[in-house]
């Protein structure tokens, strides 16, 4: 386990979308878990906690999902988790696996940043139908699921590129938008 942890400010702002390689060290199980807790515990709506996690915590385990989508993060990364909802979980009129789904990578993309690892959150290859049945079926995931989104989970291997954010005053307002 990483033995030093970022307050949460410090994650917030040292997080980034990792999309260069990641060193080969392995990430230890418990991380794993730990990240994949923090995913857990983000709120749900109308509690249906419908996102699902899969961990892949070795290069063995990552393969067949590295085989649908290869990509530099995806086929350097020691270890990665996968988000899927269970769509059998909505009742009603109201559908909140996006926003579930959301939450629970955010607040896990967080926790990989405190652990001193980096990530990304990689869904783009997902939205094509034949690479979402292909990414399901190696998952082994049942019909009513559907993949959502894979963080792939490491040391990054270099300082990794980060896109600079809009200054504070040009994206907040008080009271009104000023925009």
């Amino acid at each position: 386990m990483m033995e030093a942890m970022m307050d949460f400010f410090e994650a917030v702002e040292n997080r980034y979308s990792h999309k260069e390689r990641f060193k080969p060290t392995p990430v230890p199980l418990a991380d794993l878990e730990r990240i994949a807790k923090a995913g857990l515990a983000a709120p749900t709506g109308m509690n249906s906690q419908c996102v699902r996690l899969v961990i892949l915590s070795s290069k063995e385990a990552l393969q067949p999902l590295c085989d649908v989508m290869p990509t530099d993060g995806m086929l350097t990364a020691p270890a990665a988790i996968a988000l899927l909802t269970d769509s059998s979980t909505q009742t009603g009129q109201y559908n909140f696996e996006v926003e579930d789904y959301a939450a629970a990578a955010a607040q896990m993309l967080l926790a990989a940043t405190a652990l001193g690892y980096a990530s990304l959150w990689l869904d783009s290859p997902y939205f094509d139908e034949d690479k979402q049945k292909a990414a399901l079926a190696v998952l082994n995931a049942p019909a009513e699921f559907h993949l959502r989104v894979v963080l792939p989970i490491g040391l990054p291997d270099g300082p990794g590129s980060r896109r600079e954010k809009l200054p504070f005053e040009q994206r907040v307002s008080y009271g009104t938008c000023k925009w």
